[in-house]
């Protein structure tokens, strides 16, 4: 049988209790300061676009996530969690949706958003720290 006296059980009780605090440290560390505050409109020639993600992924790479942030009907996104620096910009297209009255026959494909395949014109961006507006014009590669 295995017995623990009170000062070897206090010492083990300590012990664990300062490694939890200490781990608590290291997690909080590698969540950041939340980034920078960006936000803007997104257009795709000179009309708002009307849904999507923008993406914000650090070219220097390492252990900082992208952001994701979600663009409204109107075109317009805000994020205060874009990690600053130089930054990768990736558009995802909404899905697209068939018209209300429309009944879709069962192997007929859901249509294409108005804005796929579509890339920013500006394909990298250096965020700064603070609060900044970023616009961000959408077209196809190459025109």
């Amino acid at each position: 049988m295995f017995r623990v006296s009170k000062v070897g059980s206090h010492r083990l009780a300590r012990s664990g209790a300062v490694g939890c605090l200490a781990l608590s440290f290291v997690l909080l560390a590698g969540c950041g300061g939340g980034g920078a505050r960006v936000s803007g409109k997104v257009t795709a020639g000179g009309k708002p676009v009307t849904g999507g993600t923008l993406v914000f992924t650090p070219v220097a790479g390492g252990e900082i996530p992208p952001a994701s942030v979600t663009i409204g009907a109107d075109g317009s996104y805000s994020s205060d969690k874009v990690p600053t620096g130089k930054n990768k910009l990736i558009y995802n297209a909404p899905p697209a949706e068939h018209p209300k009255d429309y009944k879709p026959k069962p192997s007929e494909p859901a249509p294409m958003s108005p804005f796929a395949r579509m890339v920013p014109k500006t394909p990298e961006v250096d965020v700064k720290s603070g609060s900044s507006t970023l616009d961000v014009e959408i077209g196809y590669p190459g025109k």
